[in-house]
Protein backbone atom coordinates (compact mmCIF):
# COMPACT_ATOMS: atom_id res chain seq x y z
CA UNK A 1 0.00 0.00 0.00
CA UNK A 2 3.28 2.42 -0.01
CA UNK A 3 4.20 5.46 1.82
CA UNK A 4 0.19 6.14 2.15
CA UNK A 5 0.02 2.93 4.19
CA UNK A 6 -2.47 3.79 7.47
CA UNK A 7 -0.69 4.56 10.53
CA UNK A 8 -1.72 1.56 12.66
CA UNK A 9 -2.66 -2.31 11.96
CA UNK A 10 -5.65 -1.69 12.89
CA UNK A 11 -6.19 1.28 10.10
CA UNK A 12 -4.31 -0.86 7.70
CA UNK A 13 -6.11 -4.17 8.57
CA UNK A 14 -9.63 -2.39 7.81
CA UNK A 15 -8.09 -0.61 4.65
CA UNK A 16 -7.30 -4.16 3.51
CA UNK A 17 -10.80 -5.78 4.27
CA UNK A 18 -12.59 -3.00 1.84
CA UNK A 19 -9.65 -3.27 -0.80
CA UNK A 20 -9.93 -6.97 -0.97
CA UNK A 21 -13.53 -6.73 -0.98
CA UNK A 22 -13.72 -4.71 -4.02
CA UNK A 23 -15.08 -6.31 -7.19
CA UNK A 24 -11.42 -5.17 -9.38
CA UNK A 25 -9.22 -7.02 -6.50
CA UNK A 26 -6.96 -9.50 -7.93
CA UNK A 27 -4.07 -12.06 -7.54
CA UNK A 28 -2.14 -9.23 -7.18
CA UNK A 29 -4.01 -7.47 -4.18
CA UNK A 30 -4.09 -10.83 -2.45
CA UNK A 31 -0.34 -10.66 -3.14
CA UNK A 32 0.49 -7.80 -1.20
CA UNK A 33 -2.16 -8.61 1.35
CA UNK A 34 0.06 -11.77 1.66
CA UNK A 35 3.43 -9.84 2.02
CA UNK A 36 1.64 -7.30 4.18
CA UNK A 37 -0.21 -10.22 6.94
CA UNK A 38 3.73 -11.90 7.18
CA UNK A 39 5.79 -8.57 7.66
CA UNK A 40 4.47 -8.35 11.18
CA UNK A 41 3.03 -10.20 13.70
CA UNK A 42 0.53 -6.92 14.84
CA UNK A 43 -0.73 -7.11 11.60
CA UNK A 44 -1.24 -10.88 11.89
CA UNK A 45 -3.06 -9.95 15.31
CA UNK A 46 -5.09 -7.19 13.89
CA UNK A 47 -6.31 -8.77 10.59
CA UNK A 48 -7.41 -12.06 13.28
CA UNK A 49 -9.38 -10.44 15.05
CA UNK A 50 -11.49 -8.02 13.08
CA UNK A 51 -12.40 -11.62 11.22
CA UNK A 52 -13.17 -12.55 14.71
CA UNK A 53 -15.48 -9.73 15.18
CA UNK A 54 -17.08 -9.88 11.80
CA UNK A 55 -17.27 -12.78 11.93
CA UNK A 56 -19.91 -12.76 15.30
CA UNK A 57 -21.52 -9.56 14.24
CA UNK A 58 -22.57 -11.66 10.50
CA UNK A 59 -23.49 -14.41 12.69
CA UNK A 60 -25.95 -12.03 14.72
CA UNK A 61 -27.52 -10.54 11.34
CA UNK A 62 -27.55 -13.71 9.35
CA UNK A 63 -26.09 -12.08 6.39
CA UNK A 64 -23.77 -15.07 5.25
CA UNK A 65 -22.67 -12.66 2.09
CA UNK A 66 -21.71 -9.83 4.07
CA UNK A 67 -18.69 -11.86 5.49
CA UNK A 68 -15.22 -11.90 4.25
CA UNK A 69 -14.19 -14.59 2.21
CA UNK A 70 -10.58 -14.88 3.86
CA UNK A 71 -10.47 -16.92 7.23
CA UNK A 72 -7.29 -16.96 8.86
CA UNK A 73 -7.83 -18.45 12.88
CA UNK A 74 -6.77 -16.27 15.86
CA UNK A 75 -3.54 -16.68 17.73
CA UNK A 76 -3.12 -13.88 20.06
CA UNK A 77 -5.55 -11.56 21.93
CA UNK A 78 -5.12 -8.22 20.79
CA UNK A 79 -4.96 -4.82 23.49
CA UNK A 80 -8.08 -3.78 24.32
CA UNK A 81 -7.49 -0.43 22.51
CA UNK A 82 -6.90 -2.39 18.89
CA UNK A 83 -9.85 -4.39 19.87
CA UNK A 84 -12.58 -1.69 20.67
CA UNK A 85 -11.41 0.08 17.48
CA UNK A 86 -11.59 -2.80 15.23
CA UNK A 87 -14.64 -3.43 16.91
CA UNK A 88 -15.97 -0.66 15.97
CA UNK A 89 -14.77 -0.92 12.32
CA UNK A 90 -16.90 -3.80 11.94
CA UNK A 91 -19.81 -2.79 13.44
CA UNK A 92 -19.65 0.48 10.38
CA UNK A 93 -18.59 -2.29 7.93
CA UNK A 94 -21.94 -4.26 8.87
CA UNK A 95 -24.04 -1.77 8.77
CA UNK A 96 -23.38 -1.12 5.52
CA UNK A 97 -22.85 -3.95 4.03
CA UNK A 98 -26.23 -4.97 4.96
CA UNK A 99 -28.03 -1.97 4.86
CA UNK A 100 -28.57 -0.69 8.02
CA UNK A 101 -27.21 3.00 9.03
CA UNK A 102 -26.73 4.61 11.97
CA UNK A 103 -29.70 6.83 12.94
CA UNK A 104 -28.29 10.59 11.53
CA UNK A 105 -27.75 14.06 13.15
CA UNK A 106 -31.17 15.61 13.67
CA UNK A 107 -33.34 12.18 13.40
CA UNK A 108 -35.85 14.21 16.14
CA UNK A 109 -35.86 17.39 14.80
CA UNK A 110 -38.98 19.07 13.42
CA UNK A 111 -38.31 18.92 10.30
CA UNK A 112 -35.64 16.99 8.34
CA UNK A 113 -34.67 15.96 4.87
CA UNK A 114 -32.97 12.53 3.46
CA UNK A 115 -30.46 11.52 1.76
CA UNK A 116 -30.08 13.19 -1.59
CA UNK A 117 -33.47 14.51 -1.31
CA UNK A 118 -34.42 18.81 -1.38
CA UNK A 119 -37.45 19.52 0.73
CA UNK A 120 -39.30 22.91 0.99
CA UNK A 121 -41.34 23.99 3.68
CA UNK A 122 -43.58 26.99 4.08
CA UNK A 123 -43.58 28.35 7.76
CA UNK A 124 -46.46 29.98 9.39
CA UNK A 125 -45.50 33.28 8.82
CA UNK A 126 -45.88 32.85 5.02
CA UNK A 127 -41.79 32.22 5.19
CA UNK A 128 -39.96 29.02 2.77
CA UNK A 129 -37.35 26.80 4.12
CA UNK A 130 -35.40 24.74 1.66
CA UNK A 131 -33.56 21.86 3.14
CA UNK A 132 -30.63 20.63 1.11
CA UNK A 133 -29.63 17.01 1.41
CA UNK A 134 -28.71 15.24 4.70
CA UNK A 135 -30.26 18.57 6.39
CA UNK A 136 -33.02 19.17 9.83
CA UNK A 137 -33.79 21.83 11.65
CA UNK A 138 -36.17 22.80 14.81
CA UNK A 139 -38.73 25.89 14.33
CA UNK A 140 -40.25 27.71 16.69
CA UNK A 141 -42.64 30.38 16.38
CA UNK A 142 -45.04 32.03 18.98
CA UNK A 143 -44.80 34.75 21.60
CA UNK A 144 -43.32 37.13 19.08
CA UNK A 145 -40.80 34.93 18.26
CA UNK A 146 -39.71 33.20 14.90
CA UNK A 147 -36.74 31.15 15.90
CA UNK A 148 -35.24 27.69 13.75
CA UNK A 149 -32.21 26.01 14.78
CA UNK A 150 -30.14 24.66 11.76
CA UNK A 151 -29.26 20.88 13.25
CA UNK A 152 -27.42 19.30 10.28
CA UNK A 153 -26.51 20.13 6.49
CA UNK A 154 -28.05 23.09 4.55
CA UNK A 155 -30.61 25.62 4.14
CA UNK A 156 -31.90 28.33 2.22
CA UNK A 157 -34.13 30.45 3.61
CA UNK A 158 -36.65 33.01 2.08
CA UNK A 159 -38.23 35.33 4.54
CA UNK A 160 -41.51 37.16 5.17
CA UNK A 161 -40.90 40.67 6.17
CA UNK A 162 -41.87 41.82 9.31
CA UNK A 163 -40.56 44.39 11.33
CA UNK A 164 -41.95 43.49 14.71
CA UNK A 165 -41.15 39.83 14.95
CA UNK A 166 -37.74 39.16 13.75
CA UNK A 167 -36.56 36.03 11.87
CA UNK A 168 -33.66 34.11 14.16
CA UNK A 169 -31.50 31.63 12.47
CA UNK A 170 -29.45 29.38 15.05
CA UNK A 171 -26.35 27.04 13.56
CA UNK A 172 -23.39 26.24 15.18
CA UNK A 173 -21.95 28.65 17.66
CA UNK A 174 -23.88 32.12 16.05
CA UNK A 175 -26.97 33.07 14.62
CA UNK A 176 -28.28 35.11 11.58
CA UNK A 177 -31.22 37.90 12.48
CA UNK A 178 -33.50 39.38 9.81
CA UNK A 179 -36.39 41.19 9.42
CA UNK A 180 -37.30 40.03 5.47
CA UNK A 181 -34.44 38.57 3.17
CA UNK A 182 -32.94 36.06 1.47
CA UNK A 183 -30.26 33.99 2.54
CA UNK A 184 -28.60 30.45 2.92
CA UNK A 185 -26.74 29.17 5.67
CA UNK A 186 -24.48 25.54 5.83
CA UNK A 187 -23.60 23.65 9.00
CA UNK A 188 -19.68 22.76 7.50
CA UNK A 189 -17.98 19.13 8.27
CA UNK A 190 -15.43 20.80 10.56
CA UNK A 191 -18.46 22.47 12.93
CA UNK A 192 -18.22 25.74 11.32
CA UNK A 193 -20.92 27.81 9.37
CA UNK A 194 -21.03 29.78 6.42
CA UNK A 195 -23.74 32.26 5.71
CA UNK A 196 -24.28 33.94 2.28
CA UNK A 197 -26.84 36.56 1.37
CA UNK A 198 -28.85 36.62 -1.71
CA UNK A 199 -31.03 39.55 -0.86
CA UNK A 200 -31.33 42.49 1.59
CA UNK A 201 -29.46 42.57 4.28
CA UNK A 202 -28.82 40.56 7.90
CA UNK A 203 -26.77 40.47 11.22
CA UNK A 204 -24.45 37.87 11.65
CA UNK A 205 -23.36 36.98 15.56
CA UNK A 206 -21.14 34.40 16.73
CA UNK A 207 -20.10 33.39 20.62
CA UNK A 208 -17.03 35.67 20.27
CA UNK A 209 -16.93 39.02 19.08
CA UNK A 210 -19.26 41.87 18.02
CA UNK A 211 -21.60 40.95 15.38
CA UNK A 212 -21.80 42.19 11.53
CA UNK A 213 -23.98 43.33 8.79
CA UNK A 214 -23.69 41.04 5.66
CA UNK A 215 -25.64 42.13 2.36
CA UNK A 216 -26.80 40.95 -0.60
CA UNK A 217 -24.09 39.09 -2.72
CA UNK A 218 -21.68 39.06 0.30
CA UNK A 219 -20.87 36.14 2.75
CA UNK A 220 -19.07 35.30 6.18
CA UNK A 221 -18.18 32.51 8.10
CA UNK A 222 -18.31 31.57 12.00
CA UNK A 223 -16.99 29.18 14.11
CA UNK A 224 -15.61 28.81 18.25
CA UNK A 225 -13.25 31.18 17.58
CA UNK A 226 -15.65 33.41 16.39
CA UNK A 227 -16.63 35.41 12.90
CA UNK A 228 -14.53 36.41 9.65
CA UNK A 229 -14.43 38.88 7.90
CA UNK A 230 -17.36 39.98 5.48
CA UNK A 231 -16.60 39.05 1.68
CA UNK A 232 -18.08 38.90 -1.62
CA UNK A 233 -19.65 35.89 -2.26
CA UNK A 234 -20.26 33.64 -5.37
CA UNK A 235 -24.16 33.40 -5.18
CA UNK A 236 -24.14 31.06 -8.45
CA UNK A 237 -21.89 28.73 -6.83
CA UNK A 238 -23.42 29.27 -3.38
CA UNK A 239 -27.01 28.17 -4.94
CA UNK A 240 -26.11 25.90 -6.96
CA UNK A 241 -27.11 22.43 -4.66
CA UNK A 242 -30.45 24.31 -5.44
CA UNK A 243 -30.57 22.96 -9.41
CA UNK A 244 -28.38 19.69 -8.46
CA UNK A 245 -25.09 21.01 -9.31
CA UNK A 246 -22.52 21.10 -6.62
CA UNK A 247 -19.21 23.76 -7.17
CA UNK A 248 -15.81 23.49 -5.40
CA UNK A 249 -13.25 25.81 -5.92
CA UNK A 250 -9.54 24.95 -4.77
CA UNK A 251 -11.51 23.30 -1.54
CA UNK A 252 -9.58 19.89 0.23
CA UNK A 253 -10.50 16.52 -0.49
CA UNK A 254 -11.78 16.05 2.95
CA UNK A 255 -14.74 18.38 2.85
CA UNK A 256 -15.42 17.58 -1.15
CA UNK A 257 -16.26 13.96 0.29
CA UNK A 258 -18.21 15.17 3.59
CA UNK A 259 -20.27 17.51 1.10
CA UNK A 260 -20.60 14.10 -1.30
CA UNK A 261 -21.84 12.36 1.79
CA UNK A 262 -25.08 14.10 1.79
CA UNK A 263 -26.25 13.09 -1.47
CA UNK A 264 -25.17 8.75 -1.76
CA UNK A 265 -26.31 6.53 0.91
CA UNK A 266 -23.75 4.37 2.54
CA UNK A 267 -20.16 5.42 3.68
CA UNK A 268 -17.23 7.08 1.52
CA UNK A 269 -13.95 6.59 3.48
CA UNK A 270 -10.84 7.80 2.74
CA UNK A 271 -7.67 5.37 3.70
CA UNK A 272 -4.31 6.82 3.29
CA UNK A 273 -2.18 9.46 4.71
CA UNK A 274 -2.77 13.48 3.97
CA UNK A 275 -5.11 12.32 1.04
CA UNK A 276 -7.80 14.51 2.25
CA UNK A 277 -5.36 17.85 2.28
CA UNK A 278 -5.24 17.56 -1.96
CA UNK A 279 -7.65 19.81 -3.79
CA UNK A 280 -10.54 19.59 -5.76
CA UNK A 281 -11.75 22.41 -8.31
CA UNK A 282 -15.06 20.81 -9.84
CA UNK A 283 -18.25 20.75 -10.77
CA UNK A 284 -20.83 17.74 -10.14
CA UNK A 285 -24.14 16.86 -10.77
CA UNK A 286 -25.30 15.89 -7.23
CA UNK A 287 -28.07 13.50 -9.07
CA UNK A 288 -24.30 11.29 -10.07
CA UNK A 289 -22.30 10.98 -6.85
CA UNK A 290 -20.05 7.82 -8.03
CA UNK A 291 -19.10 9.16 -11.24
CA UNK A 292 -18.30 12.33 -9.26
CA UNK A 293 -16.01 10.26 -7.32
CA UNK A 294 -14.76 8.54 -10.26
CA UNK A 295 -13.60 11.68 -12.22
CA UNK A 296 -12.24 12.95 -8.56
CA UNK A 297 -10.02 9.42 -8.26
CA UNK A 298 -8.82 10.23 -11.90
CA UNK A 299 -7.73 13.72 -11.27
CA UNK A 300 -5.83 12.78 -7.77
CA UNK A 301 -4.39 9.82 -9.00
CA UNK A 302 -6.25 7.64 -6.63
CA UNK A 303 -8.42 4.33 -6.82
CA UNK A 304 -12.53 3.72 -6.20
CA UNK A 305 -12.43 0.42 -4.42
CA UNK A 306 -16.12 -0.63 -3.47
CA UNK A 307 -16.75 -3.56 -1.21
CA UNK A 308 -20.13 -3.27 -1.58
CA UNK A 309 -22.47 -0.60 -2.67
CA UNK A 310 -22.58 1.12 0.77
CA UNK A 311 -19.22 1.32 1.36
CA UNK A 312 -16.41 2.87 -0.52
CA UNK A 313 -12.97 4.11 -0.44
CA UNK A 314 -10.72 5.59 -2.21
CA UNK A 315 -7.17 4.97 -2.03
CA UNK A 316 -3.60 5.78 -3.61
CA UNK A 317 -3.38 4.38 -7.26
Amino acid sequence: MGTSEPSSAEDAAIAWFVRLRDENAGTRDRRAFEAWLQSDPAHERAWHELEQIWGRLDTVSGSASARSSLSLQPRARPRRSAARHLAAAAVVLLGLATGWQLAPAGLLADYRSGIGERRTISLADGSQMELGPGSAADVTFGGGQRSVRLVAGEAFFTVARNAGRPFVVEAGQGKVEVLGTAFDVKLRADDGVEVVVTESTVAVSAARGEPVRVSQGQGVSFDRAGLSPVRPADLDSAQAWRQDQLVFHDAPLSTVLAELRRYRRGHVQLIGSNLGERRVTAVFDARHIDAALDSIARSLDLRVLRATNWLIALVPA
